[in-house]
């Protein structure tokens, strides 16, 4: 650019001076002053400079314009990334990348009880009397459950699910699972830690229950969490059907430093739930084949008073030396509108139970790694149990129900939008009969010709308020009534047989509940 302003202003020069040179005086021909500056030299400077400027604005301009596009660019990467990273929030933040098939959710759930548990027949004492601690009755407290997990998917279709209980200063389990939802298929296998399948009421998470404890059957025939693997057939177009099968082992969390695991459980169950106008049903049959642990071959049937602010139990059969149970139920709800109506009924059949001659012998064969553990009988006694149910919406919602189990109720007007949340009430009667006569060639209400483990009715009421759809404030009351069993001693009439005694006790609890 310099070379082309320089040719420029000697061409220039050069014409204003060929011609008029001739006619000029002599002495106006003499060179000027050498100390004096040539003009032309400083506009040709100044043209430079200016060309000079011009190149540097533009290269800055330029340099500008790449710098922009690649912000623009790296702006767009990042709208992209968070689209995909952003989390969404389902009562606790979600974290998904469909594309490559990550998601990622945390949850929780803080249960604290609270509850009086009223002493028998009124009589409060001190000490153990017929194997009922009094000291551990009365009014208690407790967390119920603190736990603390996630759920989320893995890359090829598979998800899972982890959380962990803290709630007795101890680690316990609740799920602990790994699942694969096969595509365009309704089969969905599992193998981890998770609840045989029982009933309607195991089946459904205890954020939803109607009542603070599940059936008293529930409790009484161990319907607990077991390791184990299973397929399940479920209508995931219209939610029509289920249907849940797999093979389980023994609890987790029983004794971890054990390796005696060898009992194990085959179980099966199937739900028709059909929508009839607006009543949605719900059928279902459930069948338990369980074989107890070799090593210490028995089962202790009991109850709790629905509560668990208590450890005590007013029925129980105490162990039974025994090789397994079969355990046979129905299941039959309705939901309509804001009203619901649920039962269920089990009953199990003691299988392979040893009499005292039979447990001698194998206790002395050291030839044999099974050992019998508790008391024998002359016979296989069956005991069942099972409820009755109706709840009421009075703000107008309607009880979830998906896959074969109730889930979380929406809240039509939720407390922090100005309304008052969800309040329902519910009621139940609860039976639980573990008493039964293995042998008749004796009037005997003991071992080994009777099982007089006491007979169970609960009369309960619930209140629920759900302020929004993840918290839940409860309140039940319960009166029991116990008709024989191991404290039949504790009953105002010792003059009636041992399993016609009775005592009453009323029972009143409360809970506070948050989820996410």
């Amino acid at each position: 650019m310099k070379l082309k302003f320089v040719a420029a202003l000697l061409a220039g020069s050069a014409i204003c001076v060929s011609t008029p040179a001739v006619a000029q005086d002599p002495a106006a021909q003499e060179a000027p002053d050498s100390t004096e500056p040539d003009s032309s030299d400083a506009t040709a400077d100044a043209a430079i400079a200016n060309a000079q400027a011009v190149d540097d604005a533009q290269a800055k301009i330029e340099l500008l314009q790449a710098q922009v596009e690649a912000l623009q660019s790296s702006i767009e990467q990042i709208k992209t990334s968070m689209v995909k990273t952003t989390p969404s929030w389902k009562g606790a933040p979600q974290l998904d990348d469909k594309e490559a098939g990550f998601s990622f959710k945390p949850k929780g759930l803080l249960q604290y009880d609270a509850g009086y548990v009223g002493f028998p027949n009124g009589d409060e004492r001190r000490g153990t009397v017929a194997g009922l601690n009094f000291g551990n009755l009365g009014w208690n407290t407790r967390a119920r459950r603190l736990n603390i997990g996630a759920d989320g998917t893995l890359p090829g279709g598979f998800r899972y699910s982890v959380e962990f209980n803290f709630a007795q200063a101890a680690v316990d389990y609740e799920d602990v699972l790994l699942a694969y939802d096969f595509n365009n298929s309704p089969l969905t296998a599992q193998v981890g830690y998770f609840y045989p399948f029982a009933s309607l009421d195991t089946m459904t998470s205890s954020k939803y229950t109607s009542f603070m404890e599940r059936a008293g059957f529930t409790d009484a025939f161990s319907h607990n969490r077991r390791i184990g693997a299973a397929l399940t057939a479920t209508d995931k177009a219209n939610d029509k059907w289920t249907f849940q099968a797999g093979l389980f082992s023994e609890e987790m969390n029983d004794n971890p430093a054990s390796f005696q695991r060898t009992g194990w459980i085959a179980a099966a169950r199937g739900v028709f739930s059909p929508t009839l106008g607006n009543v949605r049903l719900h059928l279902g049959a459930s069948f338990e084949h369980r074989q107890n642990r070799r090593e210490a071959q028995s089962r202790n049937y009991q109850v709790r008073p629905m509560t668990q602010v208590t450890d005590q139990r007013f029925i129980s059969t105490g162990a039974i030396s025994a090789k397994g149970d079969d355990i046979a139920g129905l299941e039959v709800a309705a939901i309509m509108k804001s009203f619901h109506v649920a039962a269920e009924a089990q009953k199990a059949w003691v299988r392979g139970v040893y009499s005292p001659a039979e447990q001698a012998a194998i206790l002395a064969d050291l030839t044999t790694n099974t050992t019998p553990n508790g008391t024998p009988y002359n016979g296989n006694p069956s005991f069942w149990g099972g409820y009755v149910e109706a709840g009421f919406y009075l703000t107008g919602e309607t009880r979830a129900y998906k896959g074969g189990s109730f889930g979380r109720v929406k809240v039509l007007h939720p407390f922090n939008d100005g309304g008052w949340g969800a309040f329902q009430l519910n009621g139940r009667v609860d039976y639980v009969n573990l008493s039964d006569r293995v042998d008749g060639s004796s009037a005997s209400l003991a071992a080994p010709f009777y099982v007089n483990g006491g007979k169970q009715v609960a009369y309960q009421l619930s209140g629920i308020w759900n302020p929004t759809d993840y918290l839940r404030f409860m309140a039940q009351y319960s009166h029991i009534n116990v008709t024989g069993g191991a404290r039949n001693s504790l009953s105002d009439d010792l003059s009636d047989p041992a399993n016609k005694r009775e005592l009453d006790s009323d029972v009143l609890a409360m809970r506070a509940q948050v989820d996410f």
